[in-house]
């Protein structure tokens, strides 16, 4: 019975052997694969100047946010940066061309999520990367992007010496009219009503919990009748709401579409519905919050559902007209809406 122990004890050190050998791979390959991401997102530090697309009606000491980025960019060599207010009547479009003709080597949006939205639209396509100082009631777009909001310093040099990664940039277009450029969720119906009617005074106040307090309002709103189109494929839709998400978290840890990449190229579609009164919606709310934790719950009565779709553009023509947003900013009442994904056409510094 030795030579059973012996050959026993042999195949024992040959599988470690084997064992230390794969792992030596496996980490040769993870090193190797990080240095591809990081020359594919690392990009070569520009001679232009730094340039802040900011929203002076935000609630923010902006006064101390310029001295901070003013030391990050001198940490980093560079010389004072130049900050560009945006005004009601051009919320941000013409202060990224104007900086864009400075030769920018970074344009920094700071403010809320419709300032990051129109930057980031005209940035789009560019190869200038775009910095994030979040000021606003969601910051959705640093959320998902994992940005530390507790700290403007940490942002700061982010902003001024981070990294670029490579992400997408939806479209949507109401009705026929000019596409608008959203990062972070699009939408008609229950969520663009939400937008739309959420105080300003209170969300200075309570944040985005004011949100909540605007839902309360649009509860018992009828649902929306749709026909949604993607590639080849029609189908009808009763629905609260249909949603175009680039990514999936919203505040307050909530996850709206779980498997949503802010770079794969895909628009994921959401079609939110409840029935049963209140309890369909706090079923709804219940199911988007065992989403974050990949949990489904199959036991209870289905009072709220969210489904998914994957595509690169649908069109939704709606029966009545319906509200639309993209990132926040309500456009209007539309009847028909399109949107799609235009993939990587973004640069973000993410650290």
């Amino acid at each position: 019975m030795i030579w059973i122990a012996l050959l026993a004890l042999l195949v024992a050190l040959v599988a470690l052997f084997v064992a230390i050998w794969l792992r030596g791979q496996v980490h040769a390959l993870q090193l190797a694969l990080q240095q591809l991401q990081g020359n594919e997102h690392e990009q070569p530090r520009g001679d232009g100047p730094i340039c802040v697309v900011y929203n002076p009606s935000k609630d923010a000491d902006f006064e101390e946010m310029k001295r901070v980025v003013a030391e990050s960019a001198a940490d980093a060599g560079f010389e004072e940066p130049i900050w560009l207010a945006t005004t009601k009547e051009d919320p941000g479009v013409g202060q990224v061309r104007h900086a864009l003709e400075l030769g920018a080597s970074v344009v920094i949006a700071a403010g809320g999520d419709g300032t990051v939205r129109l930057v980031a639209g005209e940035l789009a396509g560019t190869g200038v990367p775009m910095g994030l100082l979040p000021v606003g009631t969601g910051n959705l777009l640093a959320r998902n992007l994992g940005l530390p909001l507790d700290s403007i310093r940490n942002l700061a040099s982010i902003a001024v010496t981070g990294r670029s990664r490579r992400v997408d940039v939806g479209w949507l277009s109401a009705d026929e009219g000019e596409k608008v450029p959203f990062v972070v969720i699009a939408g008609l119906g229950f969520d663009a009503q939400v937008m739309n009617s959420a105080d300003d005074d209170l969300k200075r106040v309570l944040g985005w919990s004011a949100y909540v307090v605007s839902g309360v309002k649009h509860l018992k709103e009828k649902r929306l009748q749709a026909t949604v189109a993607t590639g080849s494929h029609e189908f009808p839709i009763e629905a609260r709401s249909i949603m175009f998400a680039n990514c999936g978290g919203l505040p307050g840890g909530l996850m709206l579409a779980p498997d949503a990449r802010i770079d794969d190229g895909w628009l994921d579609i959401a079609v939110m519905d409840t029935k049963g009164g209140i309890l369909g919606w706090g079923d709804l709310v219940r199911r988007i919050g065992l989403q974050k934790f990949g949990m489904q719950d199959k036991m209870l009565p289905e009072a709220g559902s969210i489904d998914f779709r994957r595509t690169q553009s649908a069109r939704v023509e709606i029966e009545e007209p319906e509200l639309v947003q993209a990132d926040g900013d309500p456009l209007g009442w539309a009847k028909s809406v399109t949107a799609s994904i235009e993939k990587g056409a973004l640069l973000v510094r993410v650290g």
